[in-house]
């Protein structure tokens, strides 16, 4: 019998460890990046809140220093009293000294000074003409207009333009300022992004180059959460961009300018991220050595009792010598030893069985050694047949007692063999004649049936008989004859016998009958008579012919007798005489028989 194992043990344990394995390392990866992640979002929302503050905070500082500069610049020129050459170079002075002061000043536009260009940029074609082709509309009535003149200067500038002097009698100016400085100020952020636009969002600067849009629409629903009049001049928020998800934070100096500062949400949890695929990396590699490590704990386990299954099928095939060894001293191994001490158990068990079958059915040997024998006696429909062989004690007197044993065993092996073959049991031995029963102690399933299969054994005990004569005849040996009696009816079947000694056997009158029915064949001439018990169960599957009626000592009326031709579907033998044919003898004259009066077993109706 094939064993076949669906869920290996070694494939549980794998399974397993590895989804526990699975579930506490994704568990705590899981816990680890989120709360890690709900760090790094805190820290770096608080750090570009911080670094949009102070960015804010040093442009207000940068473009006030510029204005009061400037401013104090053209009040000192415009109160200049000393006439001529001396006044130009007093206020060529003061300009020398505002430009070394404010190197970032590009130029500056007034009614007191003129247009006036920083000496250090000199060389960058800086003149009024492109300055006074800047727009020059306000936007809100603010005090300080603010423009990028990047396109206009050539360089990355902001010109902005306020009034000065008294409320009476206030003048403009125009201040040209370089950024490149405020730009390196700006974005000294290691992943932070920071540019300036005015109140509608227009870059004035951009040291990172992230947009050269006229506006940063992202931030443009802050930068109106700002001017809405929140009360607030800050405000942050995680807003979905063109380039992704970003932290971005406004702030609004005086000038009603907004510094906007971000960065990426996937600059923030890089660090996580890579974390956290490290995390992943380390928990796979953790669970490949696991399955090894558990897929050599689960050999320990797995191989004895692999050997344990195949010692199994090997018992259910008979063999009960197992060459397995204890590989453990736990209680596998412990199994393992109980195991082959059970195959030696049942080894010699098995030579009991064998031993006691010779002496016995080998299904009443297992049936007794199984317990399954009811103690006593229980009825049963049964078929009873008796054979027996002719002149056997005439026979026996011409030969030597080795030769009497081994004739009756050579016989009793064929016409065993034909018992066993229909699913009979051998009752007993009585010298050289044969007892077996069917349908006790186990049925073919109805009376109708083992009826059949006790006809079926008598006609191929008539067919081995021939076979055994014709050897018996190459050896120059005269040829056996054999009669055989079946009866059907009710028995009782059981152990009987002494408490020292008991044998199953089947005991009634339906047994003593088939004991008569068997020596009415030699008067008969005939070698198998079934009695009419029998013959109403098969006869639609049996060819037989009927003999005269028989007295039987015990009945009152006649017993029909039926000599079995054939079964039925067979072609030969057909008729009663190609039966005394094959069997070697002649018809009798049935009214000069003459029975034994002895026995008077039985006598001849007229």
């Amino acid at each position: 019998m094939e064993h076949k194992i669906k869920y290996p043990i070694a494939l549980k344990h794998i399974l397993l460890f590895s989804v526990l394995i699975m579930l506490v390392l994704g568990l705590t990866t899981f816990l680890v990046s989120t709360l890690v992640r709900g760090d790094d979002k805190r820290k770096a929302e608080e750090n570009n809140h911080t670094i949009n503050a102070r960015t804010a905070e040093t442009v207000q500082l940068a473009f006030s220093n510029v204005q009061k500069n400037s401013y104090v610049l053209f009040d000192a020129i415009s109160k200049l009293k000393l006439g001529g050459d001396k006044t130009q170079k007093a206020a060529a002075a003061l300009l020398d000294d505002f430009f070394r002061v404010n190197a970032d000043v590009i130029f500056i536009l007034s009614p007191d000074t003129g247009f006036k260009v920083n000496p250090a940029f000199k060389g960058k074609e800086i003149s009024q003409k492109k300055v006074d082709g800047l727009p020059k509309e306000k936007a809100g009535g603010e005090t300080v207009q603010y423009f990028n003149a990047k396109q206009a200067l050539g360089l990355d500038s902001i010109v902005f333009t306020y009034k000065y002097g008294p409320a009476n009698a206030q003048k403009a100016a125009t201040v040209g300022l370089d950024t490149q400085s405020l730009a390196e100020l700006m974005s000294s952020g290691a992943n932070n992004a920071t540019i300036l636009v005015d109140q509608n969002s227009r870059i004035l600067i951009n040291p990172d180059y992230e947009s050269e849009d006229a506006s940063y629409s992202a931030a443009q629903s802050l930068i109106d959460s700002i001017k809405s009049g929140s009360g607030a001049d800050n405000t942050q928020s995680l807003v979905e961009t063109e380039q992704g998800r970003k932290f971005i934070s406004v702030h609004r100096t005086k000038d009603n300018l907004f510094v906007i500062t971000s960065v990426s949400e996937n600059s923030v949890f890089a660090v996580i991220n890579k974390t956290t695929y490290r995390i992943i990396l380390f928990s796979l590699a953790v669970l490949f050595i696991a399955i090894i490590a558990i897929r050599i704990f689960s050999n320990n386990i797995t191989n004895p009792i692999a050997d344990l299954v195949d010692a199994s099928a090997k018992i259910e095939r008979g063999e009960f010598a197992l060459d397995i060894e204890p590989r453990t001293q736990d209680e596998i191994g412990l199994l393992t030893s109980s195991f082959v001490q059970m195959g030696k158990g049942l080894a010699e068990r098995e030579k009991l069985m064998i031993s006691f079958s010779k002496f016995t059915n080998k299904t009443i040997a297992q049936k007794a050694a199984s317990g399954e024998l009811a103690l006593g006696g229980e009825n049963r429909v049964a078929t009873i047949f008796f054979s027996d062989i002719r002149s056997f004690t005439a026979m026996s007197e011409t030969m030597q007692p080795k030769e009497v044993v081994e004739f009756l065993n050579a016989y009793m092996t064929r016409m065993v063999e034909c018992v066993n073959k229909t699913n009979g049991v051998v009752d007993k031995y009585i010298g050289d004649a044969i007892m077996a029963v069917w349908g006790a102690p186990e049925s073919a399933g109805s009376p109708e049936q083992d009826a059949l299969n006790a006809v079926t054994a008598a006609l191929m005990m008539r067919v081995s008989l021939f076979n055994f004569n014709k050897e018996r005849k190459e050896r120059g040996l005269p040829p056996v004859k054999i009669g055989c009696g079946i009866n059907s009816g009710p028995v009782v079947a059981g152990q009987i016998g002494s408490n020292e000694r008991m044998e199953y056997t089947v005991i009634g009158d339906a047994v003593n009958l088939a004991s008569r029915t068997e020596a009415l064949n030699k008067p008969f001439a005939t070698d198998v008579l079934i009695t009419e018990n029998t013959y109403n169960l098969i006869k639609d599957k049996v060819i037989v012919q009927e003999m005269p009626g028989v007295h039987v000592k015990g009945k009152t009326d006649a017993i029909k007798m039926f000599a079995v031709i054939n079964l039925v579907g067979k072609d030969h033998p057909s008729t009663i005489e190609e039966v005394r044919t094959i069997i070697g003898t002649t018809a009798p004259d049935l009214s000069k028989v003459n029975t034994d009066d002895e026995e008077k077993k039985y006598k001849i109706q007229a």
